[in-house]
C-alpha cells in the first residue's frame, strides 16, 4: 500500500518524506500507523511493546504541547529539536 502511494505521487516533486520514513521502517520489520492532520502527518512506529510518535510538519507545533513532550520526535520545523528523517530513523533503528 505505501508502495502504491509513493509511486502515485507527483512526478515533478520529491516523494514526501514521511511516506519514504513510513516504507524504510516498514521495510526494518515495525508497524505503521499514521494520522493526517490539516498539513501535519502524525506517524506512529511499533514494535513488541516499544512504540514511537513522529511528527511531520513545515510549520511549527502548538508551543506547550511540544514543551509536554506530546511527540517523541519532530521532523521539518519545532521550537526546540527538529531532526532529519534520516536522523530519526537511525535513533529508532539503533534503539533496539
Amino acid at each position: 500500500m505505501i508502495e502504491e502511494r509513493i509511486e502515485s505521487g507527483n512526478k515533478y516533486y520529491p516523494t514526501s518524506k514521511y511516506l519514504l520514513f513510513i516504507r524504510d521502517m516498514i521495510a526494518a520489520g515495525w508497524k505503521v500507523k499514521i494520522y493526517e492532520v490539516q498539513v501535519s502527518k502524525y506517524v506512529f512506529v511499533y514494535k513488541d511493546d516499544v512504540i514511537y510518535k513522529v511528527r511531520f510538519s513545515n510549520h511549527k507545533p502548538i508551543y506547550h504541547r511540544e514543551v509536554q513532550n506530546d511527540c517523541d520526535f519532530y521532523a521539518g520545523v519545532s521550537h526546540k529539536n527538529c531532526l532529519t528523517t534520516e536522523q530519526i530513523k537511525n535513533k529508532i533503528l539503533g534503539a533496539l
